[in-house]
């Protein structure tokens, strides 16, 4: 995790991803983001990463991606987008 942009790093989730090949471990199903992040003092994270992040667990993992989103409308505010756009890539999203 990057502390300023709050982003995983792309080629880490991808290098920390499982397979459903070793009865050991679990399968990796979902890839989880938060925005705004909140340990790292409401760092908005911007729709290209969320894109990027969509296209990495879609195309090449084939797993979901959701987005903890109690903080989204803050988000969109910021980036001056709507909710829906900003989440475009993801397959769910919590808002509370």
């Amino acid at each position: 995790e990057d502390p300023i942009s709050a982003t995983l790093d792309l080629d880490e989730v991808r290098s920390t991803y499982r397979h459903d090949n070793d009865d050991h471990y679990a399968k990796t199903a979902l890839v989880c983001i938060e925005n705004t992040h909140n340990i790292l003092g409401g760092v908005v994270l911007p729709k290209s990463y969320i894109d990027e992040m969509g296209r990495l667990a879609h195309d090449e993992l084939g797993i979901s991606l959701h987005i903890d989103g109690a903080r989204i409308m803050n988000a969109a505010m910021v980036l001056d987008t709507s909710p829906s756009e900003l989440c475009a890539g993801a397959d769910s999203v919590s808002i509370c």
